[in-house]
C-alpha cells in the first residue's frame, strides 16, 4: 500500500482510537437510572432491544429490527444484556464517523483535517452521549451521513444515484421523519442531475417514489409483534387508531406548531441556540458559520458549502419556528453542518496562507489547525466526560432493581412510565428477576387489579400520583400500607383487628440489612385519633449514642396521618435507616411525637426494641 492510500486508513483510525479512548469508560453498562432530557428513553430501548419488542412513537421499526439482531449477536459474544444496547449504538455511530470521515476527505483532499474533523465532531457532547447510550440517534446520523456521501461523495451513474437516495431517503424518514429536513439540500445538489432527465423525469420520479415507500414496509414489524403475544409491544399498532398513532406520532403533536407569541418564539430560538452552544461551544458555532460562509465563497467548495448551509438552516428554522421541544435529530443536522464549517474554515486558512504567506510559513497553516483541534478537543473532554459519565452511571436503575427484589410476592407492581418502570422492566423481562411479579404503569386498570390480587408501588410514587389520583381511577377510597420497605400497597378495603383495649397500640420488629436496618410497626387504634402526630425512629449503639435516624410526618410515609385511621384498623408500617459503614445498633428506639407550639417536641408514645445490626 503506497503512502498516499495509506494516510487516509492512518488518519481514520487514529481518530477511532482516540474517540474509543474517551467512548468506552463512558459506555453505559448498566440499566438506566438517569432522567435526564436526553436519557428518558433509553432504559425502553435497553428492553426492547433484548426482547424484540417495539419502540415508543414513531416505532423505529428499521433501529428495532437490526438493532435486536445485533443484540441478540452481541450477546452470544459475551456481551451483557444491559451494555448491548449501548454497543449497537457504538457501533452505528462509528459508521456514520466513517462516513463523514470519507466526505470530508472527498470535500478536502486532506485525511489529516478529515480525522481532525471527525475527532472534534465526534468529541461534542450530543455525538458522544449518543454513541455511549441505548437511542436511536446514531443510527439516525449514519443515514444522514449515508444520504449527503450518495449526493457529495459519489460521481457518475447519476439515475443510479437518484434511486439509491429514493431508497435510503425513504428509509431515513420512515426511520425519523425530521430526517425530511434533509429534502432541500439533497434536492439542491441533486437538482442538474433531474433536469437533466428530460422526458423521463416523470418515470423517474416515479420510480423514486415507489423506491420511498419500499423504506416504510418494515413497519409491518410492529402489528406482527403484537399479534405475536410479543411483551414490551408500545401502545396498540394491531388496531388502524392504535397503527397511526405510532406511524404519525400523534404523542409528540403537541410540541409541533409556531409559537403563540413573539416571546414564545423569543423563548425557543433561545433555547434551540443555547443547546447548540452547549454542544459545540460558542466558537465552535461560530467558527462553524463563518466556515460555511467561507465556503461558499469558494469555487471548489461552494456545492458542498450550500449543501450543509440549506441542511444546517432548514433544521434550524424548523426547530425555532415549528417544534416547541427540543429534538436531538435536528440538533444533530445542525451540528452536522457546523462541523463541515470547521472544515471549510481550515481550508480557507490554508488558501490564504498558500496564497499570502511567505513559502517558509505556509507550514503554518496545518500546525495551527491541528493545535486548534487538539485545543477545542481537550475543552470537549474536559466539559463532557464527568457528565455522560454521570448519566450512564446513574444508579438509579439498579436502586430500582433493588427495591423490586424485596418487593411483597405475587402482587401487582405499578410503577409510572419512565426512566424507573424501564429498570424494572429490564429487571424483569430480560433478567428474570421476580417472576412472581406483575409490572403494570399508570395507564393500568386498577379495579381490575384488585378484584384478583394485591397491588403496591413505590412510595415516592404519591409524589406524581397522590391519593385522589388513586381514588379516581379506582372509583372507590382506598387505604394505604406499607407491606415492605420502599412499597405502599393500594387496597380498597381495610383490615381490622378487632381490637378491645384503649389507645394507640403498635408492635414492632427489626430485620438487619446489609446497609442498615429496617423497622416494620403495625399500628392499631381503638377509636379514631383526634390528633395527627409524627413518627420518630431512632437507631442507637451501645452507648445511647444516635447513630441512625428515620422520622416521618406521618406513618406509611406522610401517606396516612392518623386522623384518617379508622376505629380497629391495622396499618403496617415500614421505616428503613440506612447506617454508617461499621457502625453497630443496640437499639431502636420509636413512637409518636407532636411538635409544641415553642418548636419543642413532646413524645405521646414510645417503644424501644433490643438489636444487633452492624453495617
Amino acid at each position: 500500500m503506497t503512502a498516499r492510500r495509506l494516510a487516509p486508513f492512518a488518519a481514520f483510525c487514529a481518530a477511532l482510537f482516540l474517540l474509543l479512548l474517551a467512548y468506552l469508560p463512558t459506555l453505559q453498562a448498566i440499566p438506566n437510572g438517569s432522567d435526564h432530557l436526553f436519557m428518558i428513553d433509553v432504559g425502553e430501548t435497553q428492553v426492547v432491544l433484548n426482547v424484540w419488542g417495539t419502540l415508543h412513537a414513531t416505532g423505529y421499526p428499521h433501529y428495532v429490527i437490526l438493532g435486536n439482531a445485533l443484540t441478540t449477536l452481541l450477546k452470544a459474544l459475551g456481551v451483557d444484556a444491559a451494555a448491548a444496547p449501548a454497543v449497537v449504538s457504538l457501533i452505528w455511530g462509528i459508521l456514520a464517523l466513517g462516513l463523514i470521515f470519507l466526505l470530508a476527505l472527498h470535500i478536502s483532499g486532506k485525511a489529516w483535517i478529515a480525522g481532525l474533523l471527525m475527532l472534534c465532531y465526534g468529541l461534542t457532547r450530543l455525538i458522544w452521549m449518543h454513541q455511549v447510550i441505548a437511542e436511536i440517534y446514531s443510527f439516525g446520523l449514519f443515514m444522514l451521513a449515508g444520504l449527503l456521501w450518495i449526493a457529495l461523495g459519489l460521481r457518475g451513474h447519476d439515475r443510479a444515484r437518484l434511486y439509491a437516495l429514493a431508497l435510503l431517503g425513504g428509509a431515513a424518514v420512515a426511520h425519523h421523519r425530521a430526517l425530511a429536513l434533509s429534502i432541500p439540500a439533497l434536492l439542491f445538489v441533486m437538482w442538474p442531475v433531474l433536469r437533466a432527465q428530460g422526458r423521463a423525469l416523470p418515470k423517474v420520479l416515479i420510480g423514486c417514489l415507489l423506491l420511498g415507500l419500499i423504506g416504510f414496509i418494515p413497519y409491518a414489524y410492529l402489528p406482527l409483534r403484537e399479534a405475536s403475544g410479543a411483551g414490551w409491544v408500545y401502545g396498540e399498532p394491531d388496531s388502524i387508531n392504535g397503527f397511526l398513532d405510532q406511524f404519525l406520532g400523534r404523542e409528540a403533536d403537541r410540541f409541533i406548531g409556531a409559537p403563540a407569541t413573539i416571546e414564545a418564539l423569543g423563548v425557543n430560538i433561545a433555547k434551540v441556540t443555547g443547546a447548540l452552544i452547549e454542544d459545540l461551544t460558542l466558537t465552535g458555532v461560530v467558527l462553524g458559520c463563518v466556515g460555511l460562509v467561507c465556503g461558499t465563497a469558494r469555487l471548489n467548495t461552494r456545492r458542498a458549502a450550500v449543501t450543509f448551509a440549506v441542511l444546517g438552516v432548514s433544521a434550524y428554522v424548523f426547530h425555532c419556528l415549528l417544534y416547541s421541544d427540543l429534538l436531538v435529530a435536528l440538533l444533530l443536522m445542525i451540528s452536522l453542518s457546523l462541523a463541515f464549517g470547521w472544515l471549510f474554515a481550515g481550508l480557507e486558512l490554508i488558501h490564504l496562507l498558500e496564497r499570502y504567506a511567505p513559502k517558509q510559513s505556509r507550514a503554518a497553516a496545518p500546525v495551527a489547525i491541528a493545535a486548534l483541534a487538539v485545543m477545542y478537543g481537550l475543552v470537549q473532554v474536559a466539559q463532557n466526560r464527568d457528565f455522560i459519565a454521570g448519566l450512564t452511571g446513574n444508579r438509579g436503575g439498579l436502586e430500582t432493581i433493588a427495591l423490586l427484589e424485596a418487593a411483597p410476592p405475587n402482587a401487582t407492581v405499578m410503577i409510572a412510565w419512565g426512566p424507573r418502570h424501564f429498570a424494572a422492566g429490564f429487571a424483569h423481562d430480560v433478567e428474570g428477576i421476580r417472576p412472581d411479579l406483575t409490572l403494570v404503569d399508570h395507564k393500568a386498570d386498577y379495579r381490575a387489579i384488585l378484584e384478583s390480587g394485591e397491588l403496591i408501588t413505590p412510595d415516592y410514587t404519591f409524589y406524581n400520583q397522590p391519593l385522589g389520583w388513586w381514588q379516581d381511577r379506582i372509583g372507590a377510597p382506598v387505604y394505604l400500607t406499607s407491606p415492605a420497605a420502599g412499597w405502599v400497597q393500594i387496597s380498597r378495603q381495610p383490615v381490622f383487628t378487632g381490637l378491645t383495649a384503649a389507645g394507640i397500640l403498635t408492635e414492632g420488629d427489626v430485620q438487619c440489612e446489609a446497609e442498615g436496618l429496617t423497622l416494620s410497626v403495625r399500628w392499631v387504634s381503638e377509636t379514631v385519633p383526634a390528633q395527627d402526630l409524627s413518627v420518630f425512629v431512632h437507631v442507637l449503639d451501645a452507648d445511647g449514642n444516635l447513630i441512625g435516624q428515620g422520622d416521618q410526618s406521618a406513618p406509611v410515609y406522610g401517606l396516612r396521618p392518623l386522623t384518617t385511621w379508622l376505629a380497629g384498623e391495622q396499618i403496617d408500617d415500614t421505616y428503613p435507616v440506612q447506617l454508617a459503614p461499621g457502625a453497630a445498633a443496640a437499639l431502636v428506639r420509636y413512637g409518636l411525637y407532636t411538635q409544641n407550639a415553642d418548636g419543642s417536641f413532646t413524645n405521646v408514645l414510645e417503644n424501644d426494641l433490643p438489636v444487633n445490626c452492624t453495617a
